[in-house]
């Protein structure tokens, strides 16, 4: 942070603590960072994902999380119906189907359909294996070239270095020379709007560039899963599932889409 403190009287140097008279300005990266921005991207992601998602509570089973209404956005929750008779069922409906003023459309959805929807949806991608780890070997080659990203990081942020001594040039000379404190901020607040202008570019591209790696990941993991499956799946897999599937989206209509961890998209009527 600087200008905690500044000059007074340039004639006694007087020096005062600043409480508002003159701005302060925080400085980035001024020190080693305790963990890496990667690392803290990849958190804050998920904490954003997590409090967009509408009645996302933690949970032990397979599809706590990952079943979303069409409608409203909420997570599907797991009730039981006739809990205490032959006629016990498991399903899975809207979090706030009830909340709203009006009324989700969506309906619930059977757990055991859910199985069988997914051994259905999975079984389809391994009877085109190999066109997709194709298609996606094309593809990662082209996510994993991210100079032009690069490029235009380095670009910017040789803006934000210029920008940032002008600005800490500017802060020197109000604290050692006599000037008019209204031109002074005038010229200040311009650089600033300048500089957080070029940091938000940066920010914007290392975003694009991040997801970028991170589709890449997701594809090779799911690639992985696909080399290593030889025959069709008779039944549902929890841990499989938990491996290929980022969601599933039910529509008013009865229609799912299942949403895997690579981004591809799979429709299915149940």
């Amino acid at each position: 942070m600087l200008q905690k403190k500044f000059t007074v009287d340039f004639l006694t140097k007087k020096i005062k603590r600043n409480e508002g008279e003159v701005p302060q300005y925080y400085v980035e990266n001024s020190h080693p960072a305790i963990i890496s921005p990667e690392v803290f991207d990849m958190v804050q992601m998920e904490i954003k994902n997590r409090k967009g998602a509408r009645g996302y509570k933690t949970g032990r089973n397979y599809f706590s999380g990952k079943i979303i209404c069409g409608d409203c956005g909420s997570f599907y929750g797991r009730k039981v119906w006739h809990s205490n008779d032959k006629y016990r069922k498991i399903i899975w409906q809207c979090n706030s189907k009830y909340k709203n003023d009006k009324k989700c459309k969506t309906p619930f959805i059977n757990e055991e359909d859910l199985k069988k929807a997914f051994v259905e949806v999975f079984n389809g991608v391994i009877n085109n294996k190999k066109e997709i780890l194709k298609g996606y070997e094309e593809v990662i080659k082209e996510l994993i070239c991210t100079k032009d990203l690069d490029d235009k990081i380095c670009e910017f942020e040789k803006k934000a270095k210029e920008i940032l001594e002008e600005i800490n040039r500017c802060i020197r000379d109000n604290a050692t020379k006599a000037q008019d404190q209204e031109e002074y901020m005038t010229r200040y607040n311009a650089l600033v709007e300048r500089y957080e202008s070029v940091r938000n570019e940066i920010e914007s591209i290392e975003n694009e560039r991040f997801e970028r790696l991170v589709k890449k990941d997701r594809m090779e993991e799911f690639m992985k899963v696909l080399r290593g499956r030889d025959g069709l799946v008779d039944e549902f897999d929890g841990e499989l599932w938990n491996m290929v599937v980022e969601a599933v989206k039910v529509y008013a209509d009865g229609k799912m889409v299942y949403v895997f961890k690579d981004g591809m998209e799979v429709e299915v009527k149940v």
